[in-house]
């Protein structure tokens, strides 16, 4: 076998080897989420590595399209239809994947996973005609016209009739079994080809094929990680795509194994130029201003140039073979002969040499000895530079000799950038031209005059003169000075003053040598602000404002004054964010503080706690109770009108409404945390009470707060405890038959008795608790279908149940319902889940995706409360809804208001062309019904047909 051969066949086994231990360690770690912080970065990564692939598909189809070779041409076409579709499909892949805008409709991983493995298989399908070597009929124009199509065939499936591909992946749950058979299959493909192209290696000797076996072989293994993840971002997705890339290199090895010849034709040109060019520099070297010697290994000479030897005073035939000593003088032989050593050792080094001529002149050069190996690498030699520095060397002393004595005139005065000498009184004798530049005055101005003409105020009275009693006693004083410049500016300088001790033993002069430290002061002045102030509305951060909030209790309680903390926030500012933007919130925030700022003292303190958060104190309000709760409802009243003004934002008028929380304090109370937490307790009375309020902290609402913990700790035990109930409410038709029922969540506690919904689910939702509490109500429901099945009459019926925002958000809730129709046995075609319209407000995409995958099994899906939030036609088009359920707010005046009327007549009319079905809460009159029935309506509930109860066991 040819040694090419065999060393590539030892790297294609070895990578394959290599691909094989890497993946069975990567499927046996536990799933890893890399891009957790960032998520967004994962795109990134996935677009460069799927671009590397795309990018040698393009090649192989650039080759193939061009190759004159008639042994690969029977492969040229297949190669050509195969890649450009691989290449398209990878692109269509990439753009689709989830986050991506898309083309046409938004990418999604469903969709990315479709072109993923049509690419994968139309890949599989060229190599197997490749390996085969058979050849498609007709022309590469012809096929490569027919990968284009495909893949505009299956742009036009996946984009226009997305409801045709099969479900390969749900959100929070990860990939569906479907996905990971095709994705097996593909494996094994790939496995059979790489073992074929390997054995046929064998027989044709060719390094192609073992790049495109070893190809194969990463792809198969490549292939397992995309069976494994259950999130795109996860680690081994990634450790897949890097097969992926890895095997494009193999592909590319093979595509241009056929490329290699060119640059050895290239190298034989090459060489033929070097000797070439090795004339013309032996050319160059004889005529070159420095001297050049090369030396064997034994420091012989092998050659020296002619500058050399001239400067040396020798003749050519007398150096060559001979030592470095027979050419240099002895001092420059000795100084140089250590480094020549070192350098066989490869050592280089970098001197300079000081000599004396042979008519008795000092001279200087420097020599740069570097290690030399021939080409041939026969053996090793120094070779060493000369060049001639005496002009240079001789030239440089004098001109230090000249600075030194510059230098030494100079000292005194420029010593340290910014001088000045004054007399013992202080007076200006002499300046530099620093401390006039910095000061802004000449020195005509300065000479004959003090320090105070710069002195900036900043400084109390004690600072100077702590300062002259130091220097008066003839010692030196250190420290940072703030002056004033003519234009009036401020600037910083690190002074040090140097008293000069006269003959009687005090001060004749002083010497001050300042430093410019104003950029230095201005960054830590920056940095402070940062650190104490809000960065966006420039208020007082949280930092700052718990620093004098405390200074502001010591203050009340030595003075014994009133004080009041207001505690605000913006009502419905997230409105304004989610409709304009948040930079128009941004400008919102912005304009509050200048409003807050605007309305107070200068004394009071405003500051922002984040988000729409903000926090006024307000000190010295008197020493009276009552007067000081008088002034602080007049300047929170006066805070609430001008918050509450419309404000122009940019080309957008808003308008928005604080609630303030307002708690008095006299020093009493000298916890901080403790009075800020009273405030909020305010805030939330204000909010409870309509929002757009002012109200002040009392006992009444401590207890208020307290009671509510209670009732929180109560709701925790209620599970444990099985006090949770599910009553259940008929749906009926037109003839009052029973169509299923809603259920209905209620807690019997021991001591409360049944408590009221409207107390236990806000608070539920509030503290979380709704997520355990939603999967109890999901599972008690689901085993009632299940029983249901038995019954011939009731297995028919259908069991509505509502899902709070927090669970529709977990990432596993698809999987969760999931489980629960597994373990309970109940069908899921008639199992209901209701949602709200304000469900709809964010990640909508995600919320579709999993109300898809739900549908898919055959959950259904209602819309509670129509009507009554923020609608859009948009999203029903798009939701996979069967219900709308027409809120109870209309039908009560359905008979007596002509609005709710038309509303009710409205939705029916929607559901109708949307083909939904539609069902009327709180029908409790006949005559309602009969109006509903006329308007079209089918499907009804309320106690009119029986209150929610318990189901009956029989």
């Amino acid at each position: 076998m040819q040694p090419l051969y065999l060393n590539h066949r030892s790297l294609a086994l070895s990578t394959c080897a290599l691909a094989l231990v890497l993946m069975a360690l990567a499927l046996s770690l536990p799933p890893i989420a890399i891009f957790t912080a960032r998520p967004a970065d994962y795109l990134s990564v996935h677009i460069l590595l799927e671009m590397f692939a795309i990018s040698v598909s393009l090649m192989i189809v650039t080759i193939a399209w061009n190759t004159p070779d008639h042994d690969a041409e029977p492969i040229a076409q297949t190669l050509v239809f195969g890649f450009a579709s691989v290449a398209g499909l990878d692109m269509l892949h990439t753009l689709y994947f989830a986050g991506m805008p898309g083309l046409v409709v938004d990418g999604s991983t469903n969709t990315a996973i479709f072109f993923w493995l049509s690419s994968r298989a139309v890949e599989v399908a060229v190599l197997c005609l490749a390996a085969l070597s058979l050849r498609l009929p007709g022309s590469r124009n012809a096929w490569l016209i027919a990968g284009i199509v495909l893949v505009a065939a299956l742009f036009l499936i996946a984009t226009q009739r997305p409801q045709w591909l099969p479900l390969s992946y749900i959100p929070g749950s990860g990939l569906t079994p479907l996905k990971n058979t095709c994705e097996l299959i593909l494996c094994v493909a790939n496995l059979g080809l790489a073992l074929w192209f390997f054995l046929r290696s064998r027989k044709t000797q060719s390094s192609r094929d073992l790049w495109l076996g070893a190809a194969c072989f990463i792809t198969a293994m490549g292939g397992l990680a995309f069976t494994q993840y259950r999130t795109t971002s996860e680690f081994i997705n990634l450790f897949g795509h890097i097969y992926k890339v890895a095997a494009y290199c193999f592909f590319y090895l093979a595509a241009f194994q056929i490329a290699v010849r060119k640059p050895y034709r290239l190298l034989e040109v090459r060489e033929q130029r070097i000797r070439e060019q090795e004339t013309e520099l032996h050319n160059l070297l004889s005529n070159l201003p420095v001297g050049i010697a090369r030396l064997d290994e034994h420091l012989h000479l092998r050659y020296a140039n002619p500058t050399l030897i001239r400067s040396q005073d020798r003749r050519p035939e007398s150096v060559i073979g001979q030592t470095i000593g027979d050419l240099l003088l002895d001092d420059v032989a000795e100084q140089i002969r250590p480094h020549l050593i070192k350098a066989l050792d490869g050592i280089r080094s970098d001197l300079d040499l000081q000599y004396l001529r042979p008519d008795g002149n000092s001279a200087y050069a420097s020599c740069l000895v570097v290690p030399e190996r021939q080409v041939s690498g026969r053996e090793a030699g120094v070779l060493a530079i000369f060049t001639d520095t005496s002009e240079r060397e001789h030239n440089r002393r004098q001109l230090i000799d000249s600075l030194r004595e510059i230098a030494e005139i100079k000292a005194a005065l420029d010593a340290h950038a910014i001088v000045a000498i004054t007399d013992a009184r202080g007076v200006i004798t002499q300046v530099n031209d620093k401390f006039c530049a910095i000061s802004q005055y000449a020195r005509s101005e300065l000479v004959g005059r003090t320090h105070k003409m710069i002195n900036s105020g900043h400084h109390p009275r004690e600072f100077f003169q702590d300062l002259w009693r130091t220097i008066s006693h003839g010692e030196v004083w250190s420290g940072e000075v703030c002056n004033r410049a003519k234009d009036g500016s401020l600037y910083w300088v690190q002074s040090t003053i140097m008293p000069f001790i006269g003959k009687d033993g005090l001060p004749e002069q002083y010497i001050a040598i300042r430093a410019d430290i104003t950029k230095r002061k201005r960054i830590e002045e920056a940095a402070q602000r940062m650190a104490l102030h809000d960065a966006l509305t420039g208020l007082a951060n949280r930092r700052l404002m718990s620093e004098r909030l405390i200074r502001a209790l010591h203050n009340s309680q030595r003075h014994n004054q009133h004080g009041a903390l207001l505690l605000m926030d913006l009502d419905h500012f997230k409105e304004i964010n989610d409709t304009l933007g948040h930079p128009i919130g941004d400008q919102l925030l912005k304009e509050v503080a200048v409003r807050l700022q605007g309305t107070l003292r200068q004394s009071d303190t405003v500051a922002r706690l984040g988000g729409d958060e903000f926090v006024v104190i307000i000190e010295e309000l008197g020493n009276s109770q009552e007067s000081a709760m008088h002034h602080a409802s007049d300047t929170g009243e006066k805070i609430r009108q001008v918050l509450s003004a419309p404000y122009q934002l940019h080309d957008h008028m808003a308008q928005i409404t604080p609630s303030i929380g307002v708690v008095l304090f006299d020093g009493t109370l000298q916890n901080a945390d403790e009075l800020i937490k009273r405030a909020d307790m305010a805030l939330y009375k204000a909010k409870d009470a309509g929002r757009d309020q002012l109200c002040f902290f009392d006992n009444a609402l401590q207890s208020e707060i307290n009671q509510r913990a209670l009732l929180q700790r109560d709701l925790r035990l209620a599970l444990e405890q099985d006090e949770l109930r599910l009553f259940y409410q008929s749906v009926v038709d037109a003839d009052e038959q029973i169509l299923g029922f809603e259920a209905l969540l209620r807690w019997q506690n021991p001591q409360r008795g049944l408590v009221s919904t409207a107390q236990f689910i806000p608070l539920a939702e509030e503290s979380g608790l709704i997520i355990p509490i939603g999967q109890w109500v999901l599972a008690t429901a689901c085993r009632q279908l299940a029983e249901w099945q038995h019954d011939p009459m009731r297995q028919v019926w259908t069991i509505a149940v509502n899902i709070s925002a927090r669970q529709l958000s977990q990432a596993d809730f698809v999987q969760q319902v999931l489980q629960v129709l597994a373990s309970s046995g109940a069908p899921a075609n008639r199992l209901r889940l209701e949602i709200t319209e304000s469900m709809l407000q964010h990640d909508l995409t995600v919320t579709i995706g999993k109300m898809q995958a739900l549908r898919q099994v055959g959950v259904r899906f209602s819309l509670d409360d129509f009507g009554t939030g923020y609608s859009s036609m948009s999203y029903l088009k798009h939701m996979p809804l069967d219900q709308l359920k027409i809120d109870k707010s209309f039908v009560d005046e359905i008979l007596t208001d002509n609005t709710d009327s038309a509303i009710a007549h409205t939705v029916v009319t929607l559901a109708q062309n949307l083909g939904l079905e539609v069902v009327a809460e709180g029908v409790e009159q006949r005559e309602q019904l009969e109006l509903l029935i006329a308007i079209g309506c089918r499907a009804f509930q309320g106690y009119l047909f029986g209150k929610p109860e318990p189901i009956t066991r029989t």
